[in-house]
């Protein structure tokens, strides 16, 4: 494992980009399961939510740096809204991202369970593109409708209640909790050669 540091040094920022693009073709290609209908879009964000586990348990232990997380984080908000959701995803998730840097920071990202912690907390920007559920439902379902159609928008409108998407949040902490854990066992040899526990 790598040295933490408190720079974001080239080949630290050539680490960003790498497991970014590696982590957003993983949630992308995941969530499209969603086209089938509503409820596989929860399907689809677990799933992802599961891979990318191992994903983010490499880039923290390659790139043991205040900072990356946060923005890995924000260039995957971003993405998310030129592909067409909500503008503060961006700022969400760098939000969170800051948050998760913080808790694996806290063990200068060598403490495995601080990091898969950090992961979960890291997750939670998958919350935000719904947001306007709470409080612009109508334009929200008619967006759905103009690119899904009415059926597609009514069955996600049926599905998707505000209380739902509460208890979503807490369904993604876990999920996250379990795929941190997952990558950390997938992963368990290079940790003990790096002296991470």
């Amino acid at each position: 494992m790598a040295q933490p540091s408190t720079g974001l040094s080239p080949r630290n920022l050539i680490n960003i980009g790498v497991f970014t693009a590696i982590y957003f073709v993983i949630t992308y290609v995941t969530g499209m399961l969603g086209f089938f209908n509503p409820f596989m879009m929860f399907v689809g964000w677990v799933v992802g939510i599961l891979l990318n586990g191992t994903v983010i348990m490499l880039f923290l232990a390659r790139t043991p740096t205040f900072g990356a997380l946060t923005v890995l984080n924000a260039i995957v908000g971003l993405l998310m809204f030129l592909t067409g959701h909500v503008w503060y995803t961006v700022i969400g998730a760098a939000l969170v991202g800051f948050l998760a840097d913080l808790v694996a920071n806290s063990a200068h990202y060598r403490s495995l369970p601080r990091n898969v912690v950090a992961y979960a907390v890291a997750q939670l920007w998958l919350v935000f593109p719904l947001l306007p559920i709470f409080y612009q439902a109508d334009t929200y379902f008619a967006s759905i409708t103009s690119s899904m159609g009415p059926e597609y928008a009514d069955g996600m409108r049926a599905l998707f209640a505000p209380g739902v998407i509460v208890v979503w949040a807490l369904v993604i902490v876990l999920v996250a909790l379990l795929g941190g854990w997952i990558g950390t066992r997938i992963l368990h040899r290079n940790f003990e050669r790096a002296g991470v526990a």
